[in-house]
């Protein structure tokens, strides 16, 4: 089971279910119904169920029911919590959580006392393994994609080096903060000789002290990461990268 790495403690307090309507979603002009299942983390075909649509044919105006009603219960947020690791005390997804919470806009920025809905146990879901070779995975569809630095996080044709890791590890639910910095310091930091596919490699490119750059570890000698020179693509770090390494940080334990 994939775990997020994270020092806090965890508490929380279960008060009460409650029956929550599901998700909705109001079609605009030029929708269609894959790409709205698509950006809600379902599928066209569960859209069509809830809905009792006989076809995928839409229209603007339309309001659709993009997840399942759910009998969901509250939880109160303590020190420590996110929603991932709320998500694995419920054994559920961030997405199903987040689905049932319209008033959480930005997952990484919870506080104490917030007051959140969490599917009940009997409305759970399996969650399943993600590892590092996922993450790579996921980074290498977009290898040839180009630079641009301080590029929007929305944006997949172009990505500087923060933005390829935050892209790559939360097409696995797994939500970092966006600079090279902050993400050297999202998790536990490890030797490089125990270094594991996946990790994230922070560099400083100019010897000043401070981490300018990341990328994720394949091998000893290889990173997968998106360059000034290149965008995304692997590159050797035999050479120039290797003595420019700062620190090693595993997300997935």
């Amino acid at each position: 089971m994939k775990k997020f790495i994270i020092t806090a403690g965890l508490a929380g307090t279960l008060l009460f279910a409650s029956q929550a309507d599901a998700a909705t979603y109001t079609v605009k002009s030029g929708d269609v119904l894959w790409k709205i299942a698509y950006d809600n983390n379902t599928s066209a075909s569960q859209i069509i169920e809830w809905n009792g649509l006989t076809s995928a044919m839409i229209y603007p105006g339309q309001v659709l029911k993009v997840s399942q009603d759910l009998t969901n219960s509250k939880y109160t947020v303590k020190a420590g919590d996110t929603i991932y690791i709320i998500s694995q005390k419920y054994n559920t997804t961030i997405t199903a959580i987040l689905a049932i919470n319209a008033q959480i806009t930005n997952p990484n920025n919870l506080y104490i006392g917030q007051v959140i809905n969490v599917p009940s146990t009997s409305q759970t879901v399996p969650v399943q393994e993600t590892t590092g070779q996922d993450i790579i995975n996921s980074g290498k569809k977009y290898i040839g994609a180009g630079y641009l630095y301080a590029a929007s996080t929305t944006r997949t044709d172009v990505f500087d080096c923060s933005s390829f890791i935050k892209r790559v590890y939360e097409e696995h639910g797994i939500y970092l903060p966006r600079t090279s910095q902050e993400q050297a310091n999202a998790g536990t930091s490890v030797p490089f000789s125990q270094a594991r596919v996946g990790d994230i490699v922070s560099y400083d490119t100019n010897f000043d002290g401070t981490i300018d750059h990341a990328g994720l570890f394949v091998d000893p000698n290889t990173i997968l990461h998106s360059s000034s020179s290149k965008g995304v693509d692997y590159s050797n770090t035999t050479y120039y990268w290797k003595d420019r390494m700062v620190k090693v940080t595993r997300i997935i334990k």
